[in-house]
C-alpha cells in the first residue's frame, strides 16, 4: 500500500473517500472494521446491500488513510487508526475552512482533523465529541443499545454547523463555535425516520433574511431546508431558520414516498423559478431519482432510472444552468451504486420541459461494495476518480473523457 500505483488493497474496508478542496493532490479514506466473526456489515449494512440490525453493541474499529494522487499515481502519506469505524467524512466546504474535515463514526462521535501538507504528520487531530457530552448528558445509552452517527452534512451557509444522522432514525442539528472546543448538540432531533437514518444534506434553497426584535436592531436570520433519507424508504425534509446558535423548526416534517427501499443518498440541485427545488436521490431500489420539491407541500418524482446497483451515494460534478442546443440545464453526477460499481450520469432538463437520465461512463472492476468515490478537483476535459469496495478492501484510480 505504500508505494505508487492505480490499485491498492487497504488495510481495512473502506466506507468512504473525499478529495481535498484546500490541496487537491490530497484525499482521505475512512474505514470500517466489524470486530466480530459474523462481521458482514459496510456502513451498517450486509452483503446485499441491507440494513443489518444489531441487538447489542458491535466492536468496530476503523482508521483515516491520507493518499496523494500525482501525476496518474497514488501514493500512501498517512494512517491514522481510530477506536471507532468511520462511517462519513467530509472536509468543511466554506472559505477558510476546506482544510478541515469532520468524521462520524459507530459510537456516536464527531472529530475533527486539519489537513497541512508539508508538516509532519500532515493529518492532525483536533477535537472529537461524544453524543451524551455534546448534548450535556441529555442523550445516553443504555447497557445494552447503541447509537451509530451514519453520515452528516455541512451547513452551505453557516461553517460552524451540521447535521449528523443516527442508526436509531434521528437528525440532530451540532453546533461547532470553535473547532477545537467544545460543541453542542440540540437533543431535540430536527427530523425522526422509524428505522435507521442514512443520508442528510443542507440546501440553501432559501434566502437569508433580516428579523428585528422589537428594537430598532436587526438580526440575520438564516433559513434552509433539511433533507435525509432512511431505511423506512422515505424522503424527509424540514424547514430551518438559525439565528446566531438557535435552530427553529415552526413547520413540520414533510415526507415522501416513492422509493422502493431505503434512502440511501440526498443531493439538492438548485431552484427553480416557481421556487420549487430539484433534488436527486439514491436508493437501496438502484434507482436514481430527481424530485420537485415546492416551498409548502410533497415532493413530486418527475424521473427515474435504475443505475444496477444501490445507489450510495451522489457527488455532483458540475451543473450548467445556461440553456444549450440539446438541453435547457444540465448536470453531472458520480454515482457510488455498491455492488454495481461506479456510475457517472447526466441529468438533463430537455427542451419539451421533460428530464432525462443519461449513464455517460462505468467502473466495474470493483468485486464488492463501492460505498465511496469522489473526483479530484480541478478536472478540465478529464475526471480523475478515485472508488473503493468494501470487502475485498480495493481502492482504484480511473479516468473518465468529459465533453
Amino acid at each position: 500500500m505504500d508505494g505508487p500505483g492505480k490499485s491498492l488493497e487497504l488495510d481495512l474496508p473502506p466506507s468512504c473517500v473525499e478529495f481535498c478542496p484546500a490541496f487537491p493532490s490530497y484525499f482521505l479514506v475512512g474505514t470500517y472494521s466489524l470486530q466480530l466473526e459474523d462481521a458482514n456489515a459496510g456502513g451498517g449494512d450486509g452483503e446485499d446491500g441491507q440494513a443489518t440490525h444489531a441487538r447489542q453493541p458491535q466492536n468496530r474499529n476503523g482508521s483515516i488513510v491520507v493518499f496523494r494522487l500525482l501525476d496518474g499515481a497514488v501514493t500512501h502519506v498517512q494512517t491514522e487508526p481510530q477506536p471507532s469505524a468511520i462511517l462519513d467524512l467530509r472536509f468543511n466546504p466554506h472559505d477558510g475552512c476546506r482544510d478541515i474535515c469532520a468524521v462520524v463514526s459507530s459510537t456516536a462521535t464527531v472529530g475533527l482533523f486539519r489537513l497541512t501538507p508539508g508538516q509532519d504528520p500532515p493529518l492532525k487531530h483536533l477535537n472529537t465529541m461524544g453524543i451524551a457530552a455534546m448534548s450535556q448528558g441529555e442523550i445516553g445509552l443504555s447497557p445494552r443499545s447503541e447509537i451509530l452517527f451514519t453520515s452528516f452534512g455541512w451547513h452551505p451557509l453557516k461553517p460552524d454547523t451540521m447535521a449528523v444522522t443516527t442508526s436509531t432514525g434521528q437528525v440532530y442539528m451540532v453546533h461547532l463555535p470553535t473547532f477545537d472546543g467544545s460543541w453542542k448538540l440540540d437533543p431535540e432531533p430536527v427530523i425522526t425516520h422509524t428505522l435507521e437514518t442514512w443520508c442528510v444534506t443542507i440546501s440553501p434553497a432559501l434566502a437569508l433574511s433580516q428579523q428585528s426584535d422589537g428594537s430598532q436592531e436587526t438580526k440575520e436570520v438564516v433559513t434552509c431546508r433539511v433533507y435525509s433519507g432512511g431505511d423506512d424508504s422515505m424522503l424527509r425534509y424540514r424547514t430551518c431558520s438559525w439565528k446566531e446558535a438557535s435552530v427553529s423548526t415552526p413547520l413540520p416534517a414533510l415526507q415522501s414516498r416513492g422509493h422502493e427501499a431505503g434512502v440511501t443518498a440526498i443531493l439538492p440541485l438548485f431552484q427553480q423559478e416557481d421556487g420549487c427545488e430539484l433534488v436527486v436521490t439514491g436508493s437501496y431500489d438502484e434507482h436514481i431519482r430527481l424530485f420537485s420539491v415546492p416551498p409548502v407541500g410533497r415532493a413530486v418524482n418527475l424521473v427515474e432510472r435504475s443505475l444496477g446497483g444501490g445507489v450510495w451515494r451522489l457527488n455532483l460534478i458540475d451543473l450548467e444552468k445556461s440553456p444549450r442546443q440539446d438541453y435547457s440545464w444540465r448536470a453531472r453526477i458520480l454515482a457510488s451504486c455498491m455492488h454495481a460499481g461506479s456510475r457517472v450520469v447526466e441529468l438533463v432538463g430537455t427542451k419539451d420541459g421533460g428530464y432525462e437520465f443519461r449513464v455517460l461512463g462505468r467502473f466495474e472492476e470493483h468485486q464488492s461494495m463501492n460505498y465511496g468515490s469522489d473526483f479530484q478537483p480541478g478536472w478540465k476535459d478529464q475526471l480523475s476518480v478515485v472508488s473503493t469496495s468494501f470487502y475485498d478492501k480495493l481502492l482504484c484510480f480511473w479516468k473518465l473523457d468529459m465533453e
